[in-house]
């Protein structure tokens, strides 16, 4: 797995590559850690080219929103049919802390409704 941290429209994304496993899962964590106590509102992952996600990188997923519940949202940007499977079969789709975006286009849409609210 490769992690490149970026910004779009003033908020940290981290591009993700390859897959999120066990044994990797940690270095994510890691990296939205750091965001996180930074104050960061919202995180944004992108996951396009993420091929495989298994139970460790839906538990990096879920405690990030937990530390973000209060504040902010995490934003996932263009997850592929497995992913996405994976995110809707755990309710993450459904919590409102957590938001599945396209692309960058609506990632940044998203960003600017919400400076705008």
């Amino acid at each position: 797995m490769e992690l490149l941290t970026s910004q779009l429209a003033g908020m940290p994304v981290i591009a993700i590559r390859g897959e999120i496993d066990h044994g990797n899962a940690s270095a994510l964590s890691s990296a939205i850690d750091e965001l996180l106590d930074t104050e960061q509102r919202i995180v944004l992952l992108d996951v396009a080219h993420v091929d495989y996600m298994d139970s460790g990188g839906i538990s990096v997923l879920l405690a990030a929103l937990r530390r973000l519940r209060d504040r902010g949202w995490l934003g996932i940007i263009g997850p592929n049919a497995n992913v996405r499977r994976l995110i809707q079969i755990v309710g993450l789709s459904l919590d409102t802390s957590f938001k599945i975006l396209e692309d960058a286009a609506a990632a940044e849409q998203a960003v600017k409704e919400t400076a705008l609210a």
